[in-house]
């Protein structure tokens, strides 16, 4: 990789110019959007929702970085390479494609040697919040945009719903979502979710465990995921605490959450 000083993109036509990230699973393609005047805040990555809309977040991310001066970057996570990617598994794992694109960036620019601020929207946002969970030193703020459902920060359900881990289990992921458990709540968290995204869609999972430990809809997993978070962070005698947004009028719907909502602009202007 070529080391290059960043330099501004248009506000005219595709936001973004394009970086390229190699791991096991494949080639990860991601879009830098560079803004005229840079402010000294973490860059943002922002992770696309199970549509696959990277163009979409890049579109509305746009404008708010120009505004924040924060740089961002969309990644593309393409079907073929990661079928699943909301969930790490052991089969294309796209905790490894971030680690990837980590490392790219910091090759490229000084810019992105610190830890990054994690967005996701949806199927991205249970990524993001998943990836924060095993690499906390590698997130700033975290910030999450109407998940279907969480893996909670609590042992008292088993994963993926939660951490608690029987033994004849053999993914280490809760495992190691608890070893790290402490550093992850000091993250500074934010969850949005539309106040009108209730309805249960096909992409929505459910079963009656699911429904009856975080809620029948993305609206109440995102009040009990927020309460969680508090309540955990109320047993370790944390400061602080994780923020529940509900964005008025909005369902779940990027493009109605990114204009009615101002999602994209909220969390570029997080800091």
């Amino acid at each position: 990789m070529i080391h290059y000083p960043l330099t501004s993109t248009s506000a005219q036509g595709t936001p973004g110019d394009r970086v390229f990230s190699v791991c096991p699973a494949g080639v990860l393609e991601s879009r830098i959007i560079v803004p005229d005047e840079r402010r000294p805040l973490p860059p943002i990555v922002a992770i696309h929702g199970i549509s696959r809309n990277a163009s979409e977040i890049a579109a509305a991310f746009e404008e708010a970085a120009q505004r924040s001066g924060r740089i961002v970057i969309v990644p593309h996570f393409p079907r073929q390479s990661w079928p699943v990617y909301q969930r790490i598994t052991r089969r294309a794992r796209p905790d490894r494609a971030l680690l990837a694109l980590f490392s790219t960036l910091r090759a490229m620019s000084p810019e992105f040697h610190g830890p990054v601020d994690l967005f996701g929207f949806s199927g991205g946002a249970q990524l993001a919040h998943r990836f924060a969970m095993l690499y906390p030193e590698t997130v700033g703020q975290l910030h999450i945009g109407s998940a279907g459902w969480y893996t909670l920060p609590s042992a008292d359900s088993v994963y993926p719903y939660g951490l608690s881990c029987p033994e004849h289990q053999s993914q280490p992921w809760a495992r190691r979502m608890r070893s790290g458990l402490g550093d992850f709540l000091q993250r500074d968290i934010t969850v949005y979710v539309g106040d009108a995204d209730t309805r249960r869609d096909e992409s929505l999972r459910s079963n009656p465990q699911l429904d009856r430990e975080q809620g029948v809809d993305r609206l109440a997993r995102a009040r009990n995921y927020v309460a969680c978070l508090n309540e955990q962070r109320r047993r370790h005698a944390m400061e602080g605490s994780a923020r529940l947004v509900e964005l008025s009028g909005c369902d779940h719907s990027f493009k109605q959450c990114a204009r009615r909502g101002a999602l994209a602009a909220s969390v570029c202007a997080a800091r």
